[in-house]
């Protein structure tokens, strides 16, 4: 019996010890983890709902900027018009569902929602760092976030796409 309440003792203390965050991610406030984290999650949960607009609101201007670029090089149009690209997308029509349903076949967000563990990363003036473990993954995914006009937003571009 004493065996069995000192290991149980001993696994709680380390499952303590083994979740908590690494020392240099630790010095976020739980406020500013909280600022930083939500925006990230909004976005995530609004792909999940397809809230074509929402995804939008909840990306960095860079992000949006070379989501714009790379849909008008993708319609190989002379008459393609950032500005009404980026109107689209703000508003959910036709050419942001087309991208975003795209998108969605191959990443479930679902896997980052619910079957991964998030960290706050580094905090710095106006760039922050999330790391994002899925559960069978070998490696995590640091996720990006800048903040603009005081505001946090995933720097999905900024992430995830290749460097040109």
């Amino acid at each position: 019996m004493k065996k069995a309440l000192i290991v149980a003792v001993i696994s709680s203390f380390l499952s303590l010890i083994l979740c908590q965050p690494y020392a240099p991610y630790a010095k976020a406030s739980d406020y500013e983890m909280d600022s930083v984290i939500t925006p990230a999650e909004s976005l995530f949960k609004a792909l999940h709902q397809k809230d074509y607009p929402k995804i939008w609101t909840c990306l960095s201007v860079k992000s949006r900027d070379t989501i714009v670029s790379d849909t008008c090089a993708a319609i190989k149009s002379s008459s393609c018009s950032k500005a009404s690209v980026s109107d689209d997308f703000t508003r959910g029509g036709t050419l942001s569902m087309a991208y975003w349903d795209a998108y969605l076949k191959h990443f479930n967000p679902v896997m980052v929602l619910e079957e991964s563990r998030w960290e706050m990363g580094s905090v710095k003036d106006d760039r922050a760092e999330i790391i994002i473990t899925y559960k069978k993954a070998q490696k995590p995914a640091t996720l990006r976030m800048i903040r603009e006009d005081g505001i946090w937003r995933v720097g999905l571009t900024e992430s995830f796409w290749s460097r040109k």
